[in-house]
């Protein structure tokens, strides 16, 4: 039986469509107020921008990578990336977006750097529940059988993803795991949307190899 995210991933090799994700403009005005305040050297606004995004770069860099470490290298990386870029920024779209660019480009050149499966924590593959922390043990009255049936499936998502190269592991992600589209996809990685659609059909048909070279194998 598999469970998510590993039927995504399943799902995605035989054709299955991307959900679609809301993105909003909101709040122009303010981030481009925050933006030339941290220009003009307020640390306050700084410090104010990382505690609004940190949680938002974890998140990104997570689908990514796992250990704890690594995720605090990637944040640190992105925010001295995103101070230094700060007056590049010219509010046409949501901060967080602009953001968020940066941090799968660091994401990406992480995976390039690695070239290798990445290092998994195993107490931080189970599924995050509300109220309890990533890779925490299952509540009173959770299915012990269900809990670790996600963490198998988790174990053989991060097994597929290992064996795609960086970039096509950076468009599955983005698809599949995050839910984007194309255009997202393309806006995030500055790569053409028709880049993004070959890297998803080349990254489609090695997942699809992979799955049946398991299936034969447990035969």
């Amino acid at each position: 039986m598999q469970t998510e995210p590993c039927r995504r991933l399943t799902g995605f090799a035989a054709g299955g469509g991307q959900s679609v994700r809301d993105d909003t403009a909101d709040h122009l005005a303010g981030d481009r107020l925050l933006a030339s305040r941290i220009v003009a050297g307020d640390a306050d606004a700084f410090e104010e921008f990382v505690r609004a995004n940190h949680s938002l770069v974890v998140r990104i860099a997570g689908r990514f990578f796992r250990r704890a470490d690594v995720l605090d290298d990637i944040a640190q990386e992105v925010f001295v990336k995103a101070y230094g870029a700060m007056a590049t920024y010219k509010g046409g779209v949501p901060v967080v977006r602009w953001l968020s660019r940066i941090t799968v480009n660091a994401c990406y050149d992480q995976l390039r750097r690695r070239r290798t499966r990445p290092e998994i924590a195993f107490s931080q593959l189970a599924p995050e529940r509300d109220g309890a922390p990533h890779g925490g043990p299952p509540s009173e009255g959770d299915d012990g059988a269900v809990h670790w049936r996600h963490e198998e499936a988790r174990i053989d998502a991060e097994t597929l993803l290992a064996k795609v190269s960086p970039a096509d592991r950076t468009v599955l992600t983005l698809l599949v795991l995050e839910g984007l589209t194309v255009a997202e996809v393309a806006a995030l990685t500055g790569w053409s949307a028709a880049n993004v659609k070959i890297r998803a059909y080349r990254a489609r048909n090695r997942i699809r190899r992979l799955l049946a070279d398991g299936a034969r194998g447990r035969r």
